[in-house]
């Protein structure tokens, strides 16, 4: 069976971004596309007062998604639309148990520019498959010439505590993979320290007792990587300071981000953690959450 890859779609701008990239995901896989377009929340209405205002909406409703299923036959990609009545967030959600990935748009047609729309937070929290979202600032014809970088072109992932038990690992080599780019693995440890101790070899010795370790967990992943995907090209990188940061620098070039959600079962596990929220909010590459909960 074909994979399938869900796009939530409204018709704006940003969703147009994320339908772009779910017809080059769904064509690269040979996959199928579903475009997903929620009418909203029923309403108990009398039909005879409203009947033609909600038949309008629904008109409305199915032109866009039938323009959306056109834009991705015309790529050659096999493609269906579902109207849906509903919150957009839940019916996404509940479209993701059989999905592949789910793509959407950071913002929809009334999000805050600049910050994570509430139905992009909502369905990366919540989905029980990887959720790649793309921003609006995303232009992968400008990314490009931007040049080389180490992080140019390729897959880049947050390792945490888990390790290669975070599936957000082989989600980022699996992707990797598929699409014949570069993997790369990077760790983020705290800051040695913000005041000198006066002395260069202390200094050396704390920020060495941060990395140290942290360079040991990263190589034994990349390892573990190299052994599941031979000839997959995986670099590694251990950088001190905050791991959103330094995770958005990264994106500027990359062709994808991928973090855990780092969920840990109960309410808790349906919320995501500060660092992948952050970097939703303000990364220029698609970010792909993929969810970990129950891990930890």
């Amino acid at each position: 069976m074909a994979e399938q890859i869900v796009v939530g779609y409204d018709g704006s701008e940003n969703s147009d971004r994320a339908l772009d990239w779910a017809i080059r995901e769904a064509g690269g896989l040979g996959g199928e596309l579903k475009v997903v377009v929620s009418m909203g929340r029923p309403v108990a209405v009398d039909p005879s007062l409203y009947g033609p205002f909600l038949e309008a909406i629904e008109q409305e409703t199915d032109r866009v998604a039938g323009a959306a299923v056109a834009r991705a036959r015309e790529a050659g990609v096999a493609a269906a639309g579902a109207l849906e009545r509903g919150d957009a967030a839940g019916v996404l959600v509940h479209g993701s148990d059989s999905a592949a990935a789910l793509v959407l748009g950071r913002r929809g047609r009334r999000g805050v520019r600049g910050r994570l729309g509430s139905v992009s937070a909502a369905v990366s929290a919540h989905a029980s498959c990887p959720v790649v979202v793309v921003p609006e600032r995303w232009d992968p014809r400008a990314r490009a010439a931007r040049g080389a970088g180490p992080f140019a072109g390729r897959v880049v992932v947050g390792v945490d505590r888990l390790g290669r038990d975070n599936p957000a690992v082989a989600a980022a080599a699996r992707h990797a993979g598929r699409h014949g780019t570069g993997l790369t693995l990077v760790m983020v440890v705290p800051e040695a320290t913000s005041v000198p101790t006066g002395s260069a070899d202390l200094d050396r010795a704390v920020h060495e007792q941060l990395t140290g370790p942290a360079r040991a967990l990263v190589d034994q992943v990349a390892e573990a990587v190299r052994e599941d995907c031979p000839g997959l090209d995986v670099e590694t990188y251990v950088f001190s300071g905050e791991p959103a940061e330094r995770l958005v620098e990264a994106g500027r070039t990359a062709e994808l981000v991928v973090v855990g959600s780092r969920g840990y079962g109960g309410f808790r596990g349906l919320l995501m953690g500060s660092v992948s929220q952050a970097v939703l909010n303000e990364a220029e590459s698609p970010v792909m959450v993929v969810p970990t909960r129950g891990k930890g």
